[in-house]
């Protein structure tokens, strides 16, 4: 019995190693067809290993790149998007979409309203939930070495100096599971989308009937407020508010 498991582990390991390097290799000749310049072909590789469920930034990054140039703006928005959700810090990516939202029919003003969720995020968010998570484990085997040399030494002084050490790193070690928790709820804190349809009217109430405050295009951004039946309650950029129906988006 403990040969089958030990085989049953070995079989499942390639096989979980076999699709990483499959997945690898599909994104190497979709890189491979970009560089030369044959960008449909491009997209249809990358769009493959989408379809294999892969949540990767660098392959929506790529995915954007190759919808930007197949002049397909609205799509580049939508996967530029998709990979600063995942890297928000990454400035190449930020740099594409900016390129790529000149290239839509709505110009918006971005105004930004700060909360105190978005002050604190400005510092902890300069280390990303696996940062944290990586400081505090450092930190777990400085307090595993300062306990040693507690108990290994017969000096005072070194048992004090080890004894504060041990306090600062637990404090340290809650700072950063506080920080990790925060910016893991901070990343999830707003739901997005892209307007896909053609013109999309943004209305005063949920309705067909209702005033249409502003007339929208496909590529714009808007920050979901609340769902009610087939309409979503949306945010701009330049932060009007209003009602467009669920069929017009897709979710980042």
């Amino acid at each position: 019995m403990k040969h089958i498991i030990t085989l049953f582990i070995l079989v499942l390991s390639f096989h979980t190693w076999a699709q990483t390097d499959s997945w690898e290799k599909q994104f190497d000749k979709a890189n491979a067809l970009f560089q030369k310049e044959k960008y449909r072909d491009a997209l249809e590789a990358y769009k493959g290993i989408e379809e294999q469920g892969i949540s990767s930034p660098e392959v929506f990054f790529n995915l954007g790149n190759s919808y930007y140039k197949t002049h397909d703006y609205v799509n580049a928005v939508y996967y530029y998007e998709k990979a600063l959700k995942l890297t928000p810090e990454n400035k190449a990516i930020d740099t594409n979409l900016n390129y790529a939202r000149k290239e839509l029919v709505d110009d918006i003003t971005i105004i930004k309203e700060y909360d105190n969720q978005d002050i604190l995020h400005q510092t902890l968010g300069k280390l990303s939930v696996d940062g944290w998570a990586t400081f505090a484990t450092v930190m777990a085997f400085v307090v595993l070495l300062c306990f040693i040399a507690y108990y290994l030494s017969s000096s005072s002084m070194v048992k004090r100096i080890s004894f504060v050490l041990v306090i600062l790193s637990l404090v340290i070690i809650g700072g950063c599971s506080y920080a990790a928790s925060f910016e893991k709820k901070y990343a999830t804190k707003e739901v997005t989308a892209i307007l896909f349809d053609k013109q999309v009217n943004l209305k005063e109430d949920a309705k067909n009937t209702s005033k249409t405050v502003k007339e929208l295009h496909a590529g714009t951004k808007v920050y979901i407020l609340e769902k009610k039946a087939l309409w979503v309650k949306v945010r701009l950029d330049n932060q009007e508010t209003g009602w467009v129906e669920e069929s017009t988006l897709k979710y980042i």
